[in-house]
């Protein structure tokens, strides 16, 4: 039996809150996505790098032990995610990914966010006290196949 409906799917990883999640989680990905080109793929690896970065550091801040998930979705919507059950953003974080706002001062936590937010300006961030979530459309850089 065949069908034109098209297939959607998903995997997940669960992540250790170690560095080593980096390299898993772009290895991951690479072995999944056709970029469109070296550059394309390069800034979207480098914003994953960010979120993965930063998701392992809400976690050491938070002495939370629980894993990190990077969850791929193929079909009708191609994304990456990362998700983590650290303590969430600051409303200061939150308001520095905002598109129209990058601070100037190199103290200030979450830059690697809005460097992500600049390499993929379609980014999604979601966040509670329970957690984040950051959803990175693969639209425009790429392909899941």
């Amino acid at each position: 039996m065949t069908t034109d409906a098209p297939t959607t799917g998903i995997f997940r990883l669960n992540m250790p809150p170690s560095l080593v999640s980096i390299a898993i989680s772009r290895s991951a990905v690479r072995r999944v996505v056709t970029f469109r080109d070296a550059d394309t793929e390069s800034s979207f690896l480098v914003a994953l790098t960010e979120i993965v970065a930063n998701a392992i550091d809400e976690h050491a801040r938070g002495g939370h032990g629980r894993p990190i998930v990077l969850e791929v979705r193929f079909g009708a919507d191609d994304l990456v995610r990362v998700i983590d059950t650290g303590d969430g953003f600051s409303d200061q974080i939150a308001a520095s990914v905002k598109p129209d706002h990058v601070s100037g001062d190199p103290e200030e936590r979450g830059r690697g966010l809005a460097l992500a937010r600049a390499l993929v300006p379609t980014i999604e961030f979601e966040t509670s006290g329970a957690g984040s979530t950051v959803t990175l459309p693969v639209a425009g850089f790429g392909i899941v196949r």
